[in-house]
């Protein structure tokens, strides 16, 4: 009988551990040639994202800048925020007769005045009513020549009313002249131009380092000194609370500085922004004009 003979397949130990050490290898080369180009990808993402962050925080601060009442900017909490009365409309008065014109004499106890030419945004302001409307912000206030010195400050209420109407035939502004700081029944002084403005709210920009954020308030009690609303339980424990809204995170730096203007140049606005995240610094510097003349 004849005996048939089998062979028999197989992988030596030895064989195996080669086989594992190559595959090991391999994985390694693969990894690398997957991690760096993942890590990119996500460091990009992250620089694009605080980039993006500080940017629309900046532009958002611009657009509000562009309206802020000429010489109402102020900078506190030691340059970590920046305050002023947006002024979303305005226009030019009467000096002279033929006509209605504004009169700065308190024994003729004005109360309104014609405006010369169109007067835009009119849905942005509110007419309101008593003398204290405006600097509790329920209602829009008139401003004439704001200096910015002491006897012509918006802020002191020195030259600023309640707007009581908006007149259509003719355009006419009408007011409440009894809340005027100086207790007398007619804005302070004339401006050189013509002009006057309607302010509808203060506005802040506060960075806040200790949470990493930069918050924007509105709608609040117009208050004369800055440092009493400097912070966030300031500006929400008044009477007339500040509405809020998260601007930007992952803050780790923030200033503001304030440069007045002169009669030949206008006021600058640096303002200076920078977020983090995961040891990425992304870094803003911007230069704002701001038009000074009252």
């Amino acid at each position: 009988m004849m005996k048939m003979s089998q062979s028999q397949a197989g992988f030596t130990l030895v064989e195996l551990i080669v086989v594992v050490v190559i595959t090991a290898i391999l994985s390694s080369v693969m990894v690398q040639f997957i991690t760096v180009p993942v890590e990119s990808y996500v460091d990009v993402s992250r620089r694009v994202r605080l980039t993006d962050i500080a940017e629309t925080a900046i532009q958002r601060l611009s657009y509000d800048i562009k309206r802020a009442l000429p010489n109402s900017i102020r900078v506190g909490c030691g340059g970590r925020c920046v305050e002023f009365l947006r002024s979303p409309t305005g226009g030019r008065y009467r000096a002279g007769p033929p006509g209605d014109v504004l009169s700065f004499n308190p024994a003729d106890a004005d109360t309104s005045f014609p405006v010369l030419g169109p007067l835009n945004f009119i849905s942005e302001v509110t007419a309101g009513s008593g003398s204290g409307a405006c600097a509790s912000n329920t209602a829009s206030c008139v401003v004439v020549y704001n200096t910015g010195l002491a006897g012509s400050n918006a802020w002191n209420l020195d030259n600023m009313a309640t707007l009581t109407a908006i007149g259509s035939s003719p355009l006419a502004i009408s007011f409440d002249n009894g809340g005027f700081s100086s207790g007398l029944t007619a804005f302070p002084a004339s401006s050189p131009k013509q002009r006057f403005f309607l302010v509808d709210t203060p506005i802040k920009y506060l960075c806040d380092l200790s949470a990493g954020t930069l918050r924007r308030y509105q709608g609040y009690n117009v208050v004369s000194n800055e440092s009493s609303v400097d912070s966030h339980v300031e500006l929400l424990g008044l009477s007339n609370p500040a509405e809020h809204a998260l601007l930007a995170d992952q803050v780790s730096d923030c200033s503001f500085t304030y440069q007045a203007g002169t009669p030949s140049r206008n006021a600058v606005l640096s303002i200076a922004l920078s977020v983090a995240e995961s040891g990425e610094d992304i870094n803003l510097l911007q230069q704002l004009s701001v038009v000074n003349q009252p």
